[in-house]
């Protein structure tokens, strides 16, 4: 969560290949079972991976062991079909028996390793240990290892565990996966108190003030002249929506009485984040945060060790994009953060399920997620560790939504420069969130709605068309796409387009443009070239989009939505596909042609056309690759999700 101002050149280092052969399987030893879908990474993504020397042996892992769960079958059926089971009798369904786990607990203290949760709900320990132990354990041989830009460790051989302690994986052994925040950032800027209840600047077509400034509302400044207007819709960026816009953009209001508990998922802390929410709700006259609890492990080697997307001192602002989004549309929930010890998949999966075995909210929001979803980047032990607390929370009640990405189609970003998918974003036991672009007016009306992807135009005078697209610049958009793993759900079936096998993302779009985002009040922390802090952090306002504040804006509406019907709902999806082509929802189909106006520290001067398809994923009517099934739309959402 660096703090990496949007438009700016990113860098990626890839480790120089010292692979040795990867050791072909061989027999086991009598009385032990091969656990492949937990070791070698074996389609064509193998090929990418680069083995360094074997890992020093005190390195520190973190794994999930995993016991078989039951009756799968109709967990499935029963999911489908919108049963919510309590959680006794989600583990009478399907957990493992004490002595199962038991035995499990027992061996892993016996080898040398340290146990730091137990599930049985999810039949599913987690533990700690050296390299040196896993090594010994399982039969393998950790070493380090890069993918593209990820560093990491991986193993060369599939482990092998005894036949009796009944084992189904391992999560954690391939530690090149980790999962990336999904927000873009403006710089910093505070907006000047102001309501969306006066007559602001609405004009059918752009008129120009000359202004660079950022726009307070849409077309507040505008700085093409007519005669270099290419759209009639135009404004220049957006200053960063504040919360009574988010309440009014999304029409709650009338449901805003009840107080569903919101649950958030990331990694990190941040001690200030109440303190600095309620100073940022007062500047601007919104109602207070009354409870916030933040439940957050100790961060563990992987995250102090400061990976690119895992730093612990900048947790703060994605943290507050997801309370202050939060809260904006549902004010008087209580806010459960739980703060996982790491970005890595195996800790985030763990207080996941810690979350959901505790049982204190209605929704969960999840603003992270990787690139793509095949074993290049998590084996099957590793999504199941996801999967089993997904599917737990939708048999019993709790509805949990994952950021697609502000990437598009993740092909700038995968090694193999194919489009992909992320996970948790593609499991079927979640709901996928993708973005649109909002230019909302003062006086409350939206002068645009569009599925979020980027097209840039130069625009080097105010005078002149832009024609020509801005080389080589960054892709921003919704992230969407086919799964490479997850089968298509039945909800799906027959809706969705690109696919009849596969599930495709996303499902349902809230904002998610940081050229029409969202103002925060976070903390800033300065940096030194080993990513400690040289002093104390500074508060300050940013604007801030992407799919990480999609995702909670939904999660919060899909909250209060069951408390104002009073229903128990766990999966959100096939609901909302029973919705489609209903008023509950607003569906985006392709704009009439709209930019925003923006001056880039890296590309200059620049028109971002909304909806300009730089990619393969375009919207339409109906279900779509950036939108899903659309936003939902105000109370007519509200009182139809039961």
């Amino acid at each position: 969560m660096n703090r990496v101002h949007l438009a700016a050149a990113t860098a990626f280092v890839t480790a120089v290949a010292l692979t040795p052969g990867v050791t072909a399987a061989a027999a086991p030893a009598a009385g032990r079972t091969v656990l492949a879908n937990s070791g070698v990474i074996s389609d064509d993504s193998g090929a990418r991976v680069h083995f360094g020397s074997p890992a020093a042996a005190a390195t520190p892992m973190s794994l999930t062991l995993q016991l078989p769960l039951r009756n799968q079958a109709q967990v499935d059926r029963l999911i489908a079909r919108g049963t919510v089971l309590s959680p006794a009798q989600y583990a009478a369904l399907v957990a493992p028996s004490t002595a199962a786990l038991a035995k499990v607990r027992s061996w892993a203290t016996g080898r040398g390793f340290t146990v730091t949760s137990v599930s049985r709900n999810s039949g599913q320990i987690s533990v700690e240990a050296s390299v040196g132990r896993v090594d010994s354990a399982f039969g393998v041989r950790v070493h380090t290892a890069s993918l593209g830009s990820r560093h990491g460790l991986a193993v060369t051989t599939n482990p092998t565990v005894p036949n009796s302690l009944g084992l189904s994986g391992i999560a954690g052994l391939n530690a090149l996966g980790r999962a990336h925040t999904t927000h873009i950032k403006l710089p910093a800027h505070a907006r000047s108190a102001a309501t969306t209840t006066t007559t602001g600047r609405v004009a059918p077509k752009a008129v120009s003030d000359g202004s660079k400034a950022c726009a307070a509302y849409w077309g507040d400044h505008l700085y093409p002249s007519a005669s270099g207007q290419k759209f009639a819709l135009e404004s220049n960026y957006l200053c960063g929506y504040l919360p009574a816009d988010l309440s009014a953009m999304y029409g709650v209001q009338a449901a805003q009485s009840k107080a569903p508990a919101i649950g958030l998922l990331l990694w990190g802390n941040e001690p200030a984040m109440l303190a600095q929410t309620n100073r940022y709700m007062s500047a601007y006259g919104y109602p207070q945060l009354k409870t916030y609890i933040a439940n957050a492990a100790a961060t563990n080697a992987q995250v102090q060790a400061r990976h690119s997307d895992c730093d612990p001192y900048n947790a703060g602002g994605e943290t507050a994009l997801d309370v202050q989004s939060s809260h904006a549309i549902s004010p008087n929930s209580p806010i459960y953060y739980y703060g996982a010890r790491s970005c890595y998949d195996t800790d985030l999966a763990t207080e996941l399920q810690l979350m959901v075995d505790q049982h204190k909210v209605s929704t969960i929001s999840m603003s992270f997620g990787g690139y793509q979803d095949d074993a290049g980047s998590l084996m099957p032990a590793d999504r199941a560790a996801y999967d089993r607390a997904l599917q737990q929370a939708s048999l019993t009640g709790i509805s949990t939504f994952a950021a697609s990405g502000d990437d598009g189609d993740n092909s700038t970003q995968t090694t193999d420069a194919a489009p992909h998918v992320g996970y948790p974003a593609s499991s079927a036991y979640t709901t996928a969130v993708g973005g649109t672009s909002i230019g909302y007016y003062k006086n409350g009306t939206r002068a645009v709605t569009a599925g979020w992807e980027d097209q840039f135009l130069a625009q080097p005078s105010p005078t002149v068309v832009p024609t020509a697209v801005v080389p080589n610049h960054d892709i921003y958009g919704a992230g969407g796409g086919v799964s490479s793993v997850s089968a298509i759900p039945t909800w799906q079936q027959g809706v969705v387009s690109g696919s009849t096998t596969h599930r495709v993302v996303p499902d349902v779009a809230a904002l998610a443009d940081p050229y029409t985002g969202y103002q925060i009040r976070d903390t800033y922390y300065a940096e030194n070239a080993n990513g400690v802090p040289t002093g104390a952090g500074v508060e300050e306002y940013d604007t801030y989009g992407g799919t990480s504040l999609a995702t909670p804006i939904v999660a919060a509406m899909v909250a209060l939505a069951k408390a104002y019907n009073n229903v128990s709902v766990g999966l959100a999806t096939p609901r909302l596909y029973a919705m489609l082509g209903t008023s509950a929802l607003l569906d985006v189909k392709t704009p009439g042609a709209a930019g925003v106006y923006y001056e880039s520290p890296t590309y200059g001067k620049e028109l971002v056309v909304l909806d300009g398809k730089p990619q393969n994923l375009v919207s339409k009517a109906g279900w779509d690759t950036v939108t899903g099934v659309g936003e939902p739309n105000g109370m007519n959402f509200i009182t139809a999700f039961k």
